[in-house]
């Protein structure tokens, strides 16, 4: 067995394998087969059956949604999102904490030495990881996993019996793998749901929605609706438009918080969190008042400075809608100059057209990422603004254009906000 002596060196052995994040996959045939990883985890000895599992998806609110279940299950609980913003670790956290590169390389020792599947078939970059969280979740009694493209051929897929599947949301991203309509869409996202299994959505179109119940009905699933079912009761918002509400369930204490984390869509990403857990394993006021207390990464991430910086990783249409109306709502008397990039397998043209009206000024850029979008073709798509090659130096230029009392916004790719975020920290 191959034995990684750090985690540079396994997340190295780990670029060689097949990467879809890098390299979508081309044509319509799919590449992604459940199969495949269920043979991975049968000769790991099944860790995906090792804990108690919370399955969560959606066009939006998805990764939010996970935070704040792992933290209200708090220092036993497991995490496993992506992508990540500045360290590929961060996707696997037990106790809130991202685990060590040395846990990193020694669960991954274990991981590759089974990564030969069939006699000419290899695991993927992404089955590879979520099999290391898999194994990292040993430990604990509880793990919340975020899908990480869709749900029904998502390698997190193969959990066998989620306690809880939550979709937050359904609307356009990914069509060229998940479909072209809303419904197609959400039957692809309602792909998680398991026999028995409580499914909690925030979902409220028709169409959509009508496609998560008839799913849930299949399975024998108590089905809750955010808006229905989970009432969000707004009390008010802050001057950073932080809101707080009294969540209520039937059968279920109500329970009032205030989150850190700015956006009143966030409150619909609490809510499916909230019910998901005490519709299955019900935690204590305290939990959920902690867990609104979590400042989530690249979630409307405001860095002081001259000027502030806010970093988002909005990136398809509805996330560009809310991160718009947030600048309305927080930052309104603000010259707001905005760094995006985008990836290029996005609906680039509707990105554009969500949040350029939101802003001052546009600097197009690209990430350092293969599948970043050329700056000129980006500025090209919005008929103003500048083009720059380099990350940094759009975000310098940005900082001029806004001034000390303005405001400059990062958005539109999870890898720009990446690249961005030390240049970032070391303006601040």
């Amino acid at each position: 067995m191959i034995r990684f002596p750090t985690a540079r060196a396994a997340l190295a052995y780990l670029s060689r394998f097949t990467n879809y994040e890098k390299t979508p996959p081309k044509g319509k045939r799919t590449p992604y087969d459940l199969a495949r990883m269920r043979r991975l985890c049968a000769a790991l000895g099944h860790p995906e059956r090792a804990f108690a599992a919370y399955h969560v998806t959606g066009t939006k609110g998805k990764g939010s949604t996970a935070h704040y279940l792992a933290a209200a299950f708090g220092e036993n609980a497991g995490l496993y999102t992506s992508p990540h913003l500045s360290s590929m670790l961060e996707r696997i956290r037990v106790g809130g904490r991202a685990i060590s590169g040395k846990r990193f390389a020694d669960l991954m020792s274990r991981v590759v030495s089974k990564a030969r599947t069939g006699p000419a078939e290899f695991a993927t970059y992404f089955e590879l990881m979520t099999a290391c969280a898999f194994e990292a979740f040993r430990e604990c009694g509880v793990a919340v996993i975020e899908v990480g493209l869709g749900g029904r051929l998502d390698a997190t897929n193969v959990l066998p019996a989620p306690l809880a599947c939550g979709i937050t949301s359904v609307d356009w991203d990914h069509m060229d793998r998940l479909g072209n309509k809303l419904e197609k869409i959400a039957g692809e996202k309602a792909g998680i749901i398991k026999p028995g299994a409580v499914v909690v959505t925030a979902e409220r179109k028709p169409g959509p929605l009508a496609v998560i119940r008839r799913a849930a009905k299949r399975s024998a699933c108590r089905l809750l609706v955010v808006g229905v079912d989970v009432q969000v009761r707004v009390a008010r918002a802050d001057r950073r438009d932080r809101w707080s509400a009294t969540i209520s369930m039937k059968g279920a204490p109500d329970v009032s918080v205030s989150l850190a984390t700015a956006g009143r869509h966030q409150l619909d990403n609490f809510a499916v969190a909230y019910a998901m857990a005490q519709s299955t394993a019900p935690l204590p006021a305290a939990r959920w008042r902690a867990a609104a207390s979590v400042e989530i990464p690249g979630r409307l991430q405001l860095f002081p400075g001259a000027p502030p910086v806010l970093l988002d990783v909005a990136h398809n249409p509805v996330s560009l809608r809310a991160l718009a109306a947030h600048l309305a709502r927080a930052f309104a008397r603000r010259r707001t100059a905005l760094v995006f990039g985008a990836s290029s397998d996005k609906d680039v043209a509707a990105n554009i057209e969500a949040i350029s009206g939101a802003a001052d000024g546009l600097f197009f850029t690209a990430a350092r990422h293969p599948r970043a979008s050329d700056p000129e073709e980006l500025r090209a798509l919005a008929g103003v603004g500048e083009a720059c090659a380099n990350s940094g130096r759009a975000l310098n230029a940005a900082r001029q254009f806004a001034g000390k009392r303005g405001l400059v916004v990062v958005a539109g790719s999870f890898y720009l906000a990446g690249d961005l975020l030390p240049h970032i920290l070391r303006g601040r």
